[in-house]
C-alpha cells in the first residue's frame, strides 16, 4: 500500500518548505502542520490546487498534534528553533514536541516517521544546550516510533538560508561600517552545507524506500569546508573584496549572550560553539548517495540568491558572473 498523504510538521520553516515542496512535486497530498499559518500560506503554490493543506498545530500541545496526524500514511518532522525565547525552549519543542509527534504518529497507524536532526545529534557528551535537546529529540523519536527514519543535515543552504546570507551581507555593508568579515576562532571548524532542495529529496526518497526505516542517515554536500573558506567563496559570488579576520570565541560568546536579548538575536552563544566544532559527515555514515541523490554544490547555487548582494544590486550587468 503506497504513501498518498503526509503530515509535515515544521512546514512554514526553511528546511520544511523545502521538503513540502519536493513531497507536492511527487504528488503527495501534503498537511503542513505549524502554529503561525500566515507563514505557510505561500506554500499552496507549491502544488495543485487542494494538493497542499495548512493546518493550525503547536508541539507543546499534544492533542492539536494527534489532530494533525489524522489520516496521513507518513509524517516529517522539520520542526525545531534556532534560540529560546519566551515558552519555545528546546526542551519543549526539540524534545517533547519530537515526543509528541511520533507518540501521535503511532497512534494514528502511520506507516513511515521521520525526523530531521542534525549533524552532531550523536554527541551525547556535548555541553552545548541545543546540541543536546538534538540528542534527546533523537531519542524520543526511537522511543516512541521504532521504525523512524532521522535525517542529519550539515549546515543547509538555499535562497532563504542563514549563514551565506548573513556573510555576504555584512560584505556589502558600507566598509566604515563593517570594514572585515569576522569568523569564529581561527575559522579552521569544518563545515560541509547541503543544499535544502536536497534535504527535501532525501525526505522524499526514504518515503518511497520501507529499507530505510530504523536508519539514521548524515546529509551533506560533496565538499567540506573551513569557515573561513565558506567566507571566501561568499565574497568571490557577490564580488566583493574584504578582509576574513577571525575573532576570539570567547568574545564572540559573550556577544551571542549579549545579542540574546534582542527580539530575533543574529548569534547566540550556542551557535558561537557549534561554529567552533566540526559539523562533517561521518565516516561511514549512510548518505545522500545510499538514496541515490547527488549533492549539489554551493558554488552551483549561490549565485542564483547572492546575487543581489553584488555591487550595484542583482541587475548590475557589469558585476561578476
Amino acid at each position: 500500500m503506497s504513501i498518498k498523504q503526509v503530515t509535515v510538521f515544521g512546514g512554514s520553516g526553511f528546511v520544511g518548505r523545502a521538503i513540502v515542496r519536493a513531497l507536492a512535486y511527487e504528488g503527495y497530498q501534503v498537511r503542513v502542520a505549524c502554529r503561525r499559518i500566515a507563514l505557510a500560506e505561500p506554500l499552496k503554490t507549491a502544488g495543485d490546487v487542494g494538493q497542499i493543506t495548512l493546518m493550525r498545530a503547536n508541539l507543546r500541545m499534544p492533542a492539536s498534534v494527534a489532530n494533525a496526524v489524522k489520516g496521513s500514511d507518513a509524517v516529517i518532522n522539520a520542526a525545531g528553533i534556532p534560540f529560546q525565547r519566551g515558552r519555545q525552549r528546546y526542551q519543549a519543542v526539540h524534545v517533547e514536541g519530537a515526543r509528541a509527534v511520533a507518540e501521535a504518529a503511532r497512534a494514528a497507524g502511520a506507516r513511515r516517521l521521520v525526523h530531521i536532526s542534525g549533524i552532531g545529534a550523536d554527541s551525547r557528551g556535548s555541553k552545548n544546550a541545543y546540541i543536546r535537546s538534538k540528542v534527546d529529540a533523537e531519542d524520543a523519536v526511537i522511543a516512541g516510533f521504532e521504525n523512524a527514519t532521522i535525517l542529519r543535515p550539515s549546515v543547509v543552504f538555499g535562497p532563504d538560508d542563514v549563514m551565506f546570507n548573513r556573510m555576504a551581507r555584512i560584505a556589502a555593508l558600507p566598509r566604515f561600517v563593517a570594514p572585515f568579515v569576522p569568523v569564529v576562532g581561527n575559522g579552521h571548524a569544518k563545515v560541509q552545507p547541503v543544499f535544502a532542495g536536497d534535504v527535501g529529496a532525501a525526505a522524499v526518497a526514504v518515503l518511497a524506500r520501507p529499507d530505510t526505516a530504523k536508519s539514521v542517515f548524515e546529509l551533506g554536500g560533496p565538499r567540506v569546508y573551513t569557515y573561513r573558506e565558506i567566507a571566501a567563496l561568499t565574497l568571490r559570488a557577490i564580488g566583493r573584496d574584504r578582509p576574513i579576520i577571525g575573532v576570539p570565541a570567547g568574545l564572540m560568546k559573550i556577544a551571542g549572550w549579549f545579542a540574546e536579548f534582542l527580539p530575533v538575536p543574529p548569534l547566540t552563544h550556542d551557535q558561537v560553539d557549534l561554529l567552533t566544532t566540526d559539523n562533517v559527515v561521518r565516516g561511514g555514515a549512510k548518505t545522500l548517495a545510499d538514496l541515490g541523490i547527488v549533492p549539489t554544490a554551493a558554488e552551483s547555487i549561490l549565485p542564483t540568491y547572492l546575487d543581489r548582494f553584488r555591487v550595484g544590486g542583482r541587475y548590475n550587468n557589469h558585476a561578476p558572473a
